[in-house]
């Protein structure tokens, strides 16, 4: 990847892929034309003092973006190979949508190896070039719902990455990373505020 100076240069992106770990995903919004996709989530955050908040809804958007690639598919398990589910990239948001509200699964997303790419990245749904420059990073994160056997996977190539709450107050980065950070620590040490559908404090 190229080097290109922005919010994430320096930055060790174990606590970035921390802070967005298990969030949930509403939604996703994208600019060709200015080479700019949106990101919508719930992320999982303790301010300072330790106290839940109420709203924790972020907004992430990407700028630089070169290129989105995608992959709906299905696959039974009787299936053989998977079924590739038609999509668009001006059809993403309602791909991402009618997952209702799925959870970003993992712990990396941000500039991940080719490991998951090598494997999905051979049932496209789309794969859309929208500039010819190499952007410095990447974002690759999946969709998937319980007993459905559909799945989404979404590639993101771009430069760089800002932050905004809910009031669209942007959010300085470490301050995002320190948040998440603080939530898991206290999951991981049982405090009960940490209880989400699906996430259970650990005991």
């Amino acid at each position: 990847m190229n080097v290109s100076r922005g919010l994430l240069d320096g930055m060790d992106t174990t606590g970035l892929n921390t802070a967005l770990s298990e969030a949930t995903c509403l939604g996703l919004e994208v600019d060709q034309t200015e080479g700019r996709l949106n990101l919508e989530l719930e992320v999982l955050t303790l301010p300072p003092d330790g106290t839940a908040i109420e709203d924790h809804r972020v907004r992430l958007t990407f700028t630089g973006v070169s290129r989105v690639a995608a992959s709906m598919r299905v696959q039974r398990w009787d299936d053989v190979v998977a079924t590739v589910l038609p999509l668009r990239l001006d059809g993403l948001d309602e791909g991402i949508r009618s997952f209702g509200g799925g959870r970003l699964h993992g712990w990396e997303f941000i500039d991940v190896d080719d490991s998951g790419w090598a494997l999905w990245g051979e049932f496209l749904s789309f794969d859309t070039k929208i500039d010819d420059h190499i952007s410095a990073h990447v974002l690759e994160f999946s969709q998937e719902e319980g007993i459905d056997p559909r799945e989404l996977d979404v590639r993101v190539w771009f430069d760089n990455m800002i932050i905004h709450d809910s009031s669209g107050n942007e959010i300085p980065l470490r301050e995002f990373i320190a948040g998440g950070v603080r939530w898991w620590k206290a999951h991981d040490a049982g405090d009960p505020q940490t209880i989400r559908p699906g996430i259970v404090p650990q005991l």
